[in-house]
């Protein structure tokens, strides 16, 4: 299976509190990205400060382009991208 890893980093100077509404309309997106078949796994990183979206079955173009749309994508310092390959 195909995997495209997305990395992604909040800008420090954001304050989550602030952006709540922000936050809960990106949770939707990501569970309709979800229930589409889109997304193999989410994790939030233990310093809070960013996630990593893991695609599934999608190549890295599509997934530039989808996570461009997401709510919080103004306020992100960076996005890395990792193509992998999940192993059975």
């Amino acid at each position: 299976m195909n995997i495209i890893a997305a990395i992604i980093t909040i800008k420090p100077e954001v304050k989550i509190e602030d952006i709540a509404e922000i936050i809960n309309h990106e949770r939707e997106v990501l569970k309709e990205w979800t229930s589409l078949g889109y997304i193999h796994d989410l994790y939030l990183r233990q310093t809070r400060n960013g996630a990593v979206i893991m695609f599934k079955e999608m190549d890295e173009q599509k997934a530039r382009e989808m996570v461009a749309t997401l709510p919080l994508f103004p306020y992100l310092l960076s996005v890395e991208y990792l193509p992998l390959l999940k192993q059975v």
